[in-house]
């Protein structure tokens, strides 16, 4: 389990830097994950103290630049946030992984693989494979050009890895199949922030003393007691009843509920929009997904109760009325689940750092670790200088505007991505 979890968020440097002293004194010889929210105004030798303290706590440490979390306070928003967790060394292995993933979709159609042995990928530049001739449902069902695990998690048991936490670029896809030949294990990973203004790298990932601008960093823990997955979604709006995926391909719904599904969202939402009586359909939606974002939530079968809980969500790229289909950001639909439509309104400014500042932790019973989804465009403000310090002990917030990845263990459940911003994927150790 985690034997430490914890967030300080200060406009102090030195404040941050007593905390990272007192937490490496209490557990000097164990492996941190960490994360550093900064923007482009901090100072480049500040952050250059924060990297190198935390970095040389172990030369197994992993970290990535995250972005600020969202808060509805200014002031602790423009601060710095430093994120840390310590695991016990017995239990837990560092990995580095330079697996590719694939290049950035294009709207609608198949994905394609990075070239593992393009010059490109060391320098986190994408190139496009020949895709004509790969059944890529094949590829994202396990069965041909699977990666091997990072060569630090290959002598690892199967039965006995059962969390892998990790950080990543842009392209995670290669890393997260990859993975799946631990079925044990609970994958959750974090989409760095992006940092070509802050420190000229496309990402910033740190594993120990050195940097890396792309693949990723990991930890897996095994042979101990596995914490719980939970996931939330506050702030997406329902804008259909739930229904049921009757037809896809690939990753476009195609159908639902044998409906045509893009003129199901355009009739759910084009009721309180104003448009020009020359509009046709197809470009009502694109001047409604210009604004809001769109996501298909699957709902959980066992919540009970008639409860409409989302187990996952799939960000919609883009539709067309007049032949039905919808593109999900993913490598495949969900067919035959059962889901619902959401929105997320434009400039969504999720509270993050409230709910877990206010939320009770049951006396110091529960570690938790936390990947929340940020706002692709935060609102900054002019804040001072006289931000308080805080610290929320036994909580590890970070946050990206990249999103973050799960697969649930011992389950047939594919690697998904989720993008909604407020959205949070929550690990908990109970410590009772």
């Amino acid at each position: 389990m985690a034997l430490h979890t914890s967030t300080i968020i200060s406009r102090k440097v030195s404040d941050i830097l007593t905390h990272v002293s007192r937490v490496h004194l209490a557990f000097p010889d164990h492996i941190p994950l960490y994360s550093l929210s900064v923007s482009s105004k901090v100072d480049s030798s500040h952050l250059q103290d924060l990297v190198s303290t935390v970095g040389a706590l172990s030369p197994h440490s992993v970290g990535c630049l995250s972005a600020p979390i969202p808060s509805s306070n200014p002031a602790l928003q423009a601060s710095i946030a430093c994120s840390l967790s310590m695991f016990p060394k017995d239990h837990t292995t560092a990995f580095r992984s330079d697996i590719p993933g694939r290049s950035a979709p294009q709207v609608g159609r198949w994905h394609a693989f990075r070239k593992k042995d393009q010059s490109g990928v060391g320098t986190g530049e994408v190139v496009q494979e020949e895709t004509e001739n790969v059944n890529w449902e094949d590829v994202w069902a396990k069965n041909v050009d699977v990666p091997l695990l990072p060569s630090e998690l290959q002598g690892i048991p199967t039965d006995e890895a059962h969390t892998v936490i990790y950080l990543s670029d842009g392209s995670p896809e290669g890393l997260s199949n990859s993975l799946q030949a631990l079925p044990m294990a609970t994958k959750i990973g974090l989409v760095a922030s992006s940092t070509p203004f802050i420190t000229g790298r496309p990402y910033t990932l740190f594993h120990g003393k050195s940097v890396y601008s792309s693949g990723a960093v990991g930890l897996c823990i095994h042979s101990s007691t596995p914490p719980e997955l939970q996931v939330g979604f506050p702030g997406l709006q329902a804008l259909t009843q739930p229904m049921v995926v009757t037809e896809s391909e690939g990753n476009l719904i195609l159908a639902l509920d044998d409906k045509n599904p893009s003129r199901i969202l355009l009739a759910a939402i084009e009721s309180g929009k104003n448009f020009s009586a020359t509009d046709d359909q197809s470009a009502k939606l694109l001047k409604i997904m210009k604004d809001d974002s769109f996501f298909l939530g699957v709902l959980d079968d066992n919540a009970g109760h008639g409860a409409s809980k989302i187990r996952q969500v799939y960000h919609i790229t883009s539709g067309d009325p007049s032949r039905g289909s919808l593109a999900l950001e993913s490598e495949s639909a969900p067919q035959g689940a059962t889901v619902q439509i959401y929105r997320s309104p434009a400039h969504a400014n999720p509270n993050t750092l409230s709910r877990y500042k206010l939320s009770s932790n049951e006396n110091g019973r529960l570690r938790r670790m936390a990947f929340a989804v940020a706002p692709a465009e935060l609102v900054h403000s002019d804040a001072g200088d006289d931000a308080e310090t805080m610290v929320l002990e036994d909580t590890f917030l970070t946050a990206s505007e990249n999103g973050f990845l799960i697969s649930r263990r011992a389950t047939d459940e594919r690697p998904w991505m989720c993008k909604a911003p407020g959205g949070i994927a929550e690990l908990g150790w109970n410590t009772t």
